[in-house]
């Protein structure tokens, strides 16, 4: 007796063939979807790193000026009084709300997100007549400013 296997629809189970064709279709959306959730990730982290360096220049560049116009002003004979710069940083960046570090030691702004995404940016600066009081602040505190102190000589962040 000659069997014909490619007609022969006597073992076929419709549920059987329904569970596999679910199984593969549940699993192909979870790859895609966790694919999708990683690159959503480090999209956040790319916002974040770009946010922080776009305002830690910023705030390099009002560091620079304050040195710059003290040392201009001392070297010529005058006398500086207080400088003062507003500093306008967004209280969160890409849902975060985040805290900026001046470090005296190694002449950088650190910029830190504490949320889920931990994402850590240094933009350094260079000071040659001042120095900057090593601080902390957080994004949520508020308005800030640096504050040039000329009893000191010392840039301090507020």
């Amino acid at each position: 007796m000659k069997r014909d296997i490619l007609n022969d629809d006597n073992a076929v189970s419709i549920s059987i063939g329904f569970i596999l064709t679910f199984t593969i279709t549940v699993i192909a959306f979870l790859m895609i979807m966790q694919t999708f959730y990683g690159m959503l990730y480090q999209a956040e982290h790319t916002v974040l790193r770009e946010e922080f360096e776009i305002h830690g220049n910023d705030i390099a560049v009002q560091l620079t000026n304050i040195d710059t116009i003290v040392n201009v002003t001392l070297s010529s004979g005058g006398s500086v009084g207080e400088i003062r710069y507003d500093v306008s940083l967004p209280d969160k960046i890409a849902g975060s709300y985040y805290s900026v570090e001046f470090s005296n030691d190694t002449n950088e702004i650190i910029f830190g997100s504490d949320d889920r995404l931990e994402t850590i940016s240094k933009i350094p600066y260079i000071t040659q007549t001042t120095n900057v009081s090593s601080t902390k602040i957080y994004s949520a505190a508020g308005e800030h400013y640096l504050l040039y102190n000329p009893s000191t000589n010392l840039i301090e962040v507020y």
